[in-house]
């Protein structure tokens, strides 16, 4: 089997509901979308994420035409053909997130060609059995001026069965913000997981104090407290404080998260499958993250391809846990399933149609679909 195409979409998405994080905020979702098609009919689906603009432009100027000719089966001979030629120059940024979307298109094209979902032939290489069903975290509490409204939503998320609730603040200094965390841990109430997202938002003086200030409302993980770069401001905040630090989703391939456990600087690695190289280095990473005794919850907030590719993922290694589930309908997600998405008592089940289980409707293109520049 050959590639003969790759065509990119870029779809994009109105904001219905605050979305406003301690960065700013944005009106729009965009979602850098690859079609793979193939000399024997089948076609997969991949996502990149990030700058989903700039990742179209590096597949259709160069990585896209580098694609047609190869086996879309063999994951490891595309990331050496492909990959590994932009990391010789590049080893992070928006060239990986690129490659990500191929070889998460490859995936589902090689599910479809065995008649298998992605989640068993990934199992089926550690010889363990997947999962049928993934526990989901809602990541959809935006920071408001009223903590009263955030407080409201949280509720609403409990109330539609998720154990567990993440948060986005840090827009005023941590004193100001105890008044959002308070509020938001009396409305899920203490038998629900708090997770605290500061999106990269504060100094590594400011994170240690907010963790300190927050510690009496018993948060599960504090995600993102400063910037990525350098890792050693994460290793401050980390010795500065008890609580679970979470980070990584902008972090790249199995070199950048060696890193950050070399350096003892995460309690939870959240590498993104569309980010960190695909699913073949992610499922790496979640490897080399066991033997460090590192926990994994990939990061997972964009289309809903991403979200089945994560899925299966997380379906078929254990030491990963809590599924990313975005509950604000700004993102193009339940569109792109190919099966109604199910949900019990705040689990998932994993796509069970071979390959990732996606697709990519006429009507969806209409609706969605940002011509190029």
């Amino acid at each position: 089997m050959k590639i003969t195409e790759v065509r990119t979409f870029l779809l994009e998405n109105r904001l219905t509901s605050s979305m406003r994080i301690s960065r700013g905020g944005f009106d729009v979702r965009r979602h850098a979308i690859v079609q793979v098609h193939t000399d024997e009919g089948l076609i997969g689906l991949g996502e990149g994420v990030g700058q989903a603009a700039v990742i179209r432009a590096i597949l259709e100027a160069d990585l896209a035409a580098r694609a047609v000719g190869l086996d879309p089966t063999d994951i490891e001979g595309i990331r050496q053909r492909l990959m590994e030629p932009y990391v010789y120059f590049e080893r992070k940024g928006s060239a990986i997130c690129a490659f990500s979307a191929i070889e998460m298109a490859c995936w589902d094209i090689k599910g479809k060609a065995l008649g298998a979902p992605v989640h068993r032939l990934l199992a089926a290489e550690d010889s363990a059995p997947a999962r049928d069903r993934i526990e989901a975290y809602a990541s959809d509490v935006y920071w408001e001026e009223d903590p009263a409204r955030m407080a409201d939503r949280a509720e609403q998320i409990v109330r539609r069965g998720f154990g567990a609730v993440k948060a986005h603040i840090g827009c005023r200094p941590p004193e100001e913000e105890t008044i959002r965390v308070r509020s938001l841990r009396e409305a899920v109430g203490v038998g629900v997981k708090l997770m605290i997202d500061l999106n990269a938002g504060y100094s590594a003086q400011d994170a240690i104090r907010a963790a300190q200030l927050w510690e009496p409302f018993d948060i599960y993980w504090l995600e993102e407290p400063v910037r990525p770069d350098p890792a050693e401001a994460l290793v401050e905040v980390r010795r500065g404080t008890r609580m679970a630090l979470a980070a990584g989703e902008n972090e790249f391939c199995v070199h950048g998260f060696k890193q950050l456990f070399d350096l003892r600087a995460v309690d939870v690695a959240m590498p993104d499958i569309g980010r960190a190289g695909g699913i073949l280095e992610t499922k790496k990473i979640c490897g080399l993250a066991e033997e460090y005794g590192v926990r994994v919850s990939p990061h997972n907030f964009s289309s809903g391809i991403l979200l089945a590719a994560t899925l299966h993922l997380m379906a078929a290694t254990p030491n990963t846990s809590w599924l990313e589930f975005d509950c604000s309908e700004n993102a193009v997600y339940h569109e792109l399933l190919e099966e109604p998405l199910k949900m019990e008592r705040g689990f998932v089940r994993v796509p069970t149609r071979p390959g990732l289980g996606v697709h990519l409707p006429a009507d969806v293109l209409r609706k969605f679909a940002h011509a190029a520049a």
